[in-house]
């Protein structure tokens, strides 16, 4: 145990800021809004902001400016003015306490002067929000505003509409902000209003007091306690709640004191030793081995761990080749739609997650590459070899790394599928759309619309003729490609989180899984139910749903499923049902290895998640060790060598591991949101990812860089980019992009348009 703190302790260190890096760096505007002339003043308003006050002293930050009672004119002027000294601010907060309405989905804040006796008034006498985020959008590791506003309009009643169908609705509402590390925090949830409170402050700005200057506390966890103090306090009334996304890192306000000077190291327990040598063997870096010496300087254990590490340290690890695989024999199965007698049809060859090519070894041993100024490092593409130009000035000079931010809503992303022809991947998620991108150059090539919500789960039968689908509204459809994208649904009657084609002789068997924790095997041949069992039985319903299910590519119809409830359970040839834990909370993922050897799973356990690995038939199992939290999701390389799986809560990293050893290749950051889905891009050299974020992003395993970044929107709108700013996208795309060009996002000008766009797509990029 004392290993494993210290080895914890370590992790930490390299996210806490020291003091000293938050000198000059925080600032916070305090605004507070009573003396209301024409609406209900506000008793607590002021009292809330003078609060607050103290909080970011309290906190340390180093300019804090309180303004009470504004009018609109000051209002703007003071976010002005703090708009300019926030461009020098690590960290740049804003407060407000006071009115605040919305009108037809967006929010406004409400100085003291407003009359608004018309709807169209909001426009000149309030403050909207996306203002107040201009303020606050230089500075560079957290922008954060906290409405304290989440008030029944006063002006409701008496306001004249000048259209009927606007809509003035109280509380405030929804807001996705659009630029990175950037939170919105209500007093309580869109749409809902907030309490005073009897006391001299309201339930939201005392629990703020209480949470939010605590030295060295990750500022989502400081929120998560002020959203269960207003619980408390409210009876359950009012709950609030955070808009926006962070990174992995934690972002704290105050912060942490200087830990005290570690104890000289002493010599442990050859027990205690034995565990911790246990431990570093499955880590099985030069940095675990370090920190077993430290903890245990002395002893026949030490020994061994100095030997391990002086082998690490001098040889040079290299993955071995990914040798060429024969492509899967094509399945000449029935069409699915129409129906058509079944015939005897050859074996198919296993399923493969994606067929690779031949590669050169890589030396993962060796540090990642720095990020790169240089248009010389950045792929040959045509967009990188230009200039971007805005006007008559160059942005930058020469084309350098240049940030695209879409100006779209998309969807969260829950699934990927790589066809095993290696020519298309599939996405899909919570607005219920397909979406199917050439591999070869990320170009969306057409949507498949047909369940009524989210979808969680795709699967491509063995020859890429046939796609699967389950979502949430009860549905599993399979889609054929060759006709246009026709589909054959079947009815299950509950959210359905999981879906996979049987892997036998000839295509007849589709099975799925969801909310009610009942297996269904579907015969595609009479489209009917021809099997089904309660999987996961649990006296919870909240625990009996199955989350994932995987078959063994032998074709001889065994599968393994996991559970809400945190078990495998694995259905075998004779009947048998083995169950195993996998997981203290939830088991989220598993897959069977191509070579039907293995599983793994991903899942959440009472403190941090796992990911392991299953031998299929013993059931004995090695950690993977390295996600800071839960893990969401997992996949296979198609020679069975290599696993990849996404994080969630406080990780959101993509990790690359060694599936004999469980060593940790690479890890990947850039998702801003849990990793729902992973997999190896075809050729086995990339990775691909799906997010929560709204996102999906294709990785370089060999140079350790995030190559380009994907978001899908309404029917058939996408559009794709790089980290350097070359982009390909629907018609009309560049109206919904905005470029940084130094100091601020703007819209994207012709010139740029010209500069930027990547007419080719991202073959280049993709390339194998």
């Amino acid at each position: 145990m004392k290993f494993f703190f210290l080895f914890l302790f370590s992790g930490l260190t390299l996210v806490l800021v020291p003091a000293a890096g938050f000198a000059d760096q925080r600032m916070a505007l305090v605004m507070g809004n009573s003396a209301y002339q024409r609406a209900p003043k506000l008793a607590n308003a002021t009292n809330d902001a003078g609060l607050l006050v103290e909080t970011f002293k309290k906190a340390g930050f180093t300019v804090v400016e309180a303004r009470n009672d504004l009018s609109a004119q000051d209002m703007r002027r003071t976010l002005r003015d703090f708009g300019a000294k926030a461009r020098g601010a690590d960290i740049a907060v804003i407060y407000y306490a006071g009115h605040g309405i919305e009108i037809d989905g967006n929010n406004y804040l409400v100085p003291v002067d407003a009359q608004l006796e018309n709807d169209t008034d909001v426009y000149d006498e309030t403050i909207g929000l996306d203002r107040v985020l201009v303020a606050i959008e230089p500075a560079k590791r957290l922008r954060l505003v906290i409405l304290d506003a989440c008030r029944d309009n006063p002006f409701a009643k008496n306001m004249k509409r000048t259209m009927a169908s606007r809509a003035v609705a109280r509380g405030l509402a929804k807001v996705e902000p659009s630029s990175p590390n950037t939170l919105v925090a209500f007093a309580a949830k869109a749409g809902l209003t907030a309490l005073d409170g009897d006391g001299r402050n309201s339930p939201f700005a005392a629990a703020l007091a209480h949470h939010l200057a605590t030295p060295g506390l990750d500022l989502r966890k400081a929120f998560g306690y002020v959203r269960d103090e207003v619980l408390k306090a409210t009876t359950n009334r009012q709950e609030p709640f955070i808009y926006g996304s962070l990174g992995g890192d934690d972002v704290v306000l105050a912060p942490a004191a200087a830990p005290p000077p570690a104890p000289a190291p002493v010599a442990s327990t050859d027990a205690s030793a034995s565990r911790d040598y246990e431990f570093a063997e499955r880590v099985g870096t030069v940095e675990a081995w370090d920190l077993y010496i430290a903890a245990h300087p002395g002893g026949f254990y030490t020994d061994l761990a100095k030997v391990q590490r002086n082998k690490l340290a001098t040889a040079t690890p290299r993955m071995a080749p990914v040798t060429a695989e024969p492509e899967p024999k094509k399945v000449q199965t029935s069409p699915v739609l129409p129906p058509q007698p079944e015939a005897a049809k050859p074996l198919a060859a296993t399923k493969l997650a994606a067929a690779p090519a031949t590669a050169t070894p890589l030396a993962l041993a060796t540090p990642p590459a720095a990020e790169t100024k240089s248009v010389a490092a950045v792929p040959a593409s045509t967009c990188t070899t230009r200039s971007a130009r805005r006007d008559n000035d160059a942005v930058g000079g020469p084309f350098i790394p240049v940030s695209i931010k879409p100006n779209v809503e998309g969807a969260s992303v829950r699934t990927i599928a790589v066809s095993p022809d290696g020519r298309e991947i599939a996405t899909a998620g919570d607005d219920g759309v397909i979406r199917l991108w050439d591999a070869s150059s990320f170009r969306q090539t057409r949507v498949l619309k047909g369940h009524a919500g989210a979808v969680y789960a795709l699967d491509y039968w063995t020859d890429s003729s046939l796609l699967a689908s389950a979502g949430w509204d009860g549905k599993v459809k399979v889609w054929d490609l060759g006709s246009g994208g026709r589909s054959l649904t079947f009815d299950a009657g509950a959210k359905q989180f999981a879906v996979a084609f049987a892997p036998e002789p000839s295509l007849k068997y589709l099975a799925s899984a969801g909310e009610d924790g009942v297996v269904r095997i579907w015969n595609l041949g009479t489209r009917e139910l021809a099997k089904s069992k309660l999987d996961h039985p649990s006296g919870d319903p909240a625990r009996a749903a199955v989350r994932s299910l995987s078959y063994a590519p032998s074709g001889s119809g065994e599968f393994v499923s996991a559970g809400y409830d945190g078990k495998i359970r694995f259905y075998r040839t004779s009947g048998a049902i083995e169950a195993k834990d996998a997981n203290g909370r939830k088991a989220l993922r598993v897959a069977y290895s191509p070579d039907g050897l293995r599983v793994v799973t991903a899942g959440s356990d009472a403190e941090l998640g796992s990911a392991k690995i299953w031998d299929a038939r013993s059931g004995n199992t090695r950690l993977l060790a390295g996600h800071r939290d839960y893990v969401v999701s997992a996949s296979w390389s198609a020679d069975s060598k290599r696993i990849v799986t996404g994080g969630g809560g406080r990780d959101k990293s993509v990790n690359l591991w060694d599936a004999d050893s469980g060593r940790l290749l690479a890890s990947f950051a850039g998702h801003q949101e849990d990793v729902e889905a992973v997999a190896f891009f075809p050729g086995g050299t990339r990775l691909i990812s799906a997010s929560e974020d709204k996102t999906i992003k294709v990785w370089d395993i060999a140079q350790r860089r995030m190559l380009l970044t994907a978001v899908g929107f309404g029917d058939d709108g996408y559009v794709s980019y790089t980290p350097e700013g070359c982009y390909a996208g629907s018609n009309g795309v560049e109206n919904k992009l905005s470029i940084f060009t130094g100091s601020r996002y703007e819209p994207m000008s012709l010139e740029a348009r010209k500069a930027m766009q990547e007419p080719a797509g991202f073959t280049s990029l993709l390339a194998r």
